[in-house]
Order: C-alpha cells, then structure tokens, then sequence
C-alpha cells in the first residue's frame, strides 16, 4: 500500500506542478485527454490504497475524483470532467450487463414477490417522509416560496420521487469488488433494481403532473406511452442486443471484452438518443443471455471482470470530480435534512417491514440503499432540462446529496455485505 500512496502522491503532485505552470489550460484543446487520463491513473493508485485501509475501492476512485476535480484543488478544468460523458454511460451499461446475468429465473422466482413488496414499501415511505419535508421547507426554498400550493405540491412530489431513488451501479460495484454471494447479496441488488424502476415510472408520472400544474396540461396518452415506451421499449432493444451477442459469441468468439465494451457503448450511446434506459437495456440483455445460456452469461461476466477495471475506476473517479462541493454552501442545509430523514425512513422501513425469516435482511439491508450515482444524477439533469424556470435549482439541491450520499454510501454497502457474512474472507480482510 506505500507503493500506491507514493505513486498517488506523486501523480498529484505533477498534476499540481502542471496546473501551476499552466502548461495545459481549459482553453488549450487538451482538458478531455488530461482529465481522462489523470482520474484514471489516480483512480487505479486511490482504489488500492482504500482497499489496503479495508474501504471499497470505489471510495478512493470518488475521493480522488473530488480531491483533484475542479471543485476541490482544481487540478482538473470543468471542461474535461464534462467530456468524460461517454465514458460514464460507457460505465453504467457495462456494471448493467454483468448485473443482468446475475438475474435467473430461479432468483426471480424465489425473491421477486417480497423483494417487489419490500421495494413498494421502502419507496413509498421513504417518499411520504421526502415529500413532507420538501412541501414544509417552502418558505425558506427559493424555488418554491414564489409557487402557488399545487404547483409546490407537484415539484415537491417530483424532486421526492428523484430523492427516493437508489444505486443500482455503486451495489453491483462493490459486489463486483468483494465477490460476494449468497442470499442477502441476491436480495439487496434485486431490490436496488426493481426501485430504480419504480422510480423510472413514478418519474414519469410525477413529470406529467408537474407540466400540468404550470398550464401545459395534463396530456395522459403522451404520459403513458412516453414511460411505456422508455420501459417497454428498453426491454425489447435489450432483447435484441442479447441475440446480437449471443450470435457473436458462437459465430465469431473473438476480443470477447473489446466486443462487449463495443456494444455497451453503442447501447448507452443509441439508448440515449432514442430516449431508452442504457441500463435497463444492457440489464434486459444480460439477463435474458443467462437464462437461455448460463455458459455464456458467465463469459460475459468473466471478460467484463477483466476488461473492467479502468473504465470503472475511471467513471467513477469522473462522478467524484463532478461533485460540487460548492452546492453544500447554499443548499446544504436543506440538502443535509432530506440527507438525514431518507436515511431515517429507509432504516424504519427495512427494520419494520423486511423479510423475518432472514434476521440479517432487517438489520443490514437499509445500509446498501443509501448509494445514490447515475441514476439519480440523470433524473436531477432531466428536472433541470424540462423545467427550466425552476429546474437548475432542484438540480442543485439534489446534487448537493447526491455528494453527502456517495461519500459515505459505499462504506455502507460494503458494511452491509460483511455484516451478512456474504463477502470472501480474503476481500473482507482488504487483502491484495
């Protein structure tokens, strides 16, 4: 481990000297290649260090990314953590498609109901408790003081509905990390997934309303066939990128890793523009290519393993450096309350409702819900682009607990995943 924290210090310290020099500047055509390469670097040494200190490594990919970013030390211009867009959608529908093989029929079939039932609960106190803070803090938000009661209403239920959210990518991260296996590890990631696609369609139908309540109208048919289309039609896109693979995979059998990262990026790329999920597209792929050939779904998981790594050290040394600590100034208040009582409504939730059956689920569960990363920063950026009167400061708001929740979100998962007894004795132990 004092290898990688010379070698970090080091790194920090020829970013420093470059920054002083001005050698690469944000208008200089390079802040893209520097970013890139810096967080990357940085992120693998960062990653080592904070597994030597027994921490997920993703911790020390978002501590570093926050260290050098330009909100912190400002080694790295704004521009370039902008550029790295790709890569981070790159990230998701990678971490997506190897979350896709771990979803069988067999696991569905032994935990779907109650994890659906579990997430339904989980989800909706969780937004009753955001929804009721957000509509009492009216008088002292500014986007909110100036709006008549139904339209505070409305946003209050769409930011809730954001803020409800969990991290499907930083869960399958860290299980990815520490190998972990078994029943909790099974229930945890079904359950971060099915509540992000709660989210996705209570997203959309909050959206609605909100137009509605600011004198657009309420157009239901666009309503439905707008969140139909992004579920649906993500399904049946990620369907057909399974048979893609599974043809490649039989047919050609060649550079299997740099064919899925190919793939994976156009699925982010195209699902974007077609207004799809990336990763429920790379999810429906995955899973439907380990129930029709289990063989296959572990490939993709073992090249995914061993092509992985520095596109995920680097996506998320990326998301660490786009944090802006600056919004904790101006929002951190409020921003730290909602922080607090989602906490607090996910741990009653999981400590009142989860499975009895399984003791572990009751005391260790509501630790790996607290993570939130891609989705939520998408949903926050969707807010601001379709409600552009109100939209940016939501964004903000939301932001500034997306810092506080990556910060300490990680450490919990994996805390989690220990305390069930699910994590392999050597990764537990923060071996090498």
């Amino acid at each position: 481990m004092k290898g990688s924290i010379f070698r970090l210090l080091l790194l920090m310290g020829l970013l420093a000297a470059i920054t002083q020099a001005q050698v690469v500047r944000a208008d200089a055509g390079t802040p893209v290649l520097l970013a890139a390469g810096a967080l990357l670097l940085c992120g693998l040494f960062a990653g080592k260090v904070a597994k030597g200190m027994g921490l997920p490594r993703l911790t020390g990919y978002l501590l570093v990314g926050v260290a050098v970013g330009p909100y912190a030390l400002g080694f790295i211009p704004n521009a370039g953590v902008k550029g790295l867009e790709l890569v981070k959608g790159l990230a998701v529908s990678l971490i997506a498609l190897v979350a896709g093989t771990e979803l069988h029929l067999g696991l569905i079939r032994r935990v779907g109901a109650r994890v659906a039932l579990l997430c339904a609960t989980v989800c909706g106190l969780t937004f009753a408790v955001c929804f009721a803070a957000t509509f009492a803090l009216k008088p002292v938000l500014p986007f909110l003081t100036p709006m008549s009661v139904p339209q505070a209403l409305a946003v209050s239920a769409l930011m809730s509905t954001v803020v409800v959210s969990f991290s499907p990518t930083v869960t399958i991260a860290i299980v990815q990390e520490t190998s972990a296996r078994g029943s909790f590890t099974e229930f945890l990631m079904a359950l971060v997934i099915i509540g992000d696609l709660f989210v996705m369609v209570a997203f959309g139908l909050a959206a609605g309303v909100t137009r509605a309540t600011f004198g657009s109208g309420l157009d239901l048919p666009a309503l439905v066939g707008g969140v139909g289309w992004e579920l649906f039609g993500s399904v049946a896109v990620g369907c057909l990128l399974a048979v893609a693979m599974l043809l490649y995979m039989r047919g050609v059998n060649r550079e299997l890793p740099l064919f899925l990262v190919g793939l994976s990026f156009a699925a982010a790329e195209g699902g974007a523009r077609l207004h799809l999920s990336p990763l429920l597209v790379s999810l429906a792929a995955g899973a439907l290519i380990a129930n029709l050939d289990e063989r296959e779904g572990r490939r993709i998981h073992h090249a995914i393993n061993q092509a992985g790594l520095p596109v995920f050290a680097l996506f998320f040394a990326a998301a660490g450096a786009g944090l802006r600590l600056d919004t904790l100034v101006t929002v951190g208040p409020a921003a730290l309350l909602l922080v607090a009582l989602r906490g607090l409504a996910i741990w009653g939730a999981c400590r009142r409702f989860a499975p009895a059956e399984d003791p572990r689920l009751k005391r260790y569960l509501w630790m790996g819900l607290i993570s939130q990363a891609g989705v939520t920063f998408g949903l926050a950026a969707l807010v601001s682009r379709t409600f552009p009167t109100f939209g940016p400061q939501v964004e903000v708001l939301i932001i500034a607990m997306i810092t506080a929740h990556e910060l300490v979100g990680p450490v919990l998962t994996r805390r989690a995943l220990m305390g069930s007894g699910e994590i392999r004795a050597e990764e537990a132990g923060g071996g090498a």
